[in-house]
C-alpha cells in the first residue's frame, strides 16, 4: 500500500473503504444465511433450533464490523501520512463501520419476513 499524502489520494482511499463495507455486509449475509439453513430442526414441541440460528445471526453481524474497523484503524490508518487526513479518514472508517452493522441487521431482517417459512426467518421466532 502507497502513502497517502493528498487529499485526492485520501477520497479515493474512503470511496475503497465504502465498497468493501458493502462488500462485507453482502458476504456476512450469505454466511449468516449458510450457516442458519446448515443448523437442522431439532423437532418436537421444544424445539429450540432457532435461538442457534439467532445466536449465530448476532455473532456473525458483530465479528465482521469490529474486525473491519480494527484493520483500518491500525493497518491502513498508519499509511496516512498527515495527521488531518487521519482524522478524516477516521471518521470515514466510523461512518463505514456503523453502516456495516446497520444494513447487515436492516437487510437480515427484512429478509427473514420475506421467507418468514424458511429456517432464516426462524430466526426471528419459533416458526416451522
Amino acid at each position: 500500500m502507497k502513502k497517502i499524502d493528498t487529499i485526492s489520494q485520501l477520497e479515493s482511499l474512503i470511496g475503497n473503504t465504502y465498497i468493501y463495507a458493502i462488500i462485507i455486509v453482502i458476504t456476512v449475509l450469505l454466511i449468516a444465511f449458510a450457516i442458519a439453513n446448515v443448523i437442522k430442526w431439532r423437532g418436537g414441541k421444544d424445539d429450540k433450533s432457532y435461538l442457534k440460528r439467532r445466536i449465530w445471526f448476532v455473532i456473525t453481524g458483530i465479528i465482521p464490523p469490529i474486525a473491519f474497523f480494527l484493520f483500518n484503524n491500525l493497518h491502513v490508518s498508519s499509511y496516512i501520512a498527515k495527521a488531518p487526513l487521519q482524522a478524516k479518514f477516521s471518521t470515514a472508517n466510523i461512518f463505514a463501520t456503523l453502516a456495516i452493522v446497520i444494513f447487515y441487521f436492516i437487510i437480515g431482517l427484512l429478509s427473514m419476513l420475506i421467507l418468514r417459512r424458511s429456517k432464516w426467518g426462524s430466526i426471528l421466532e419459533k416458526t416451522k
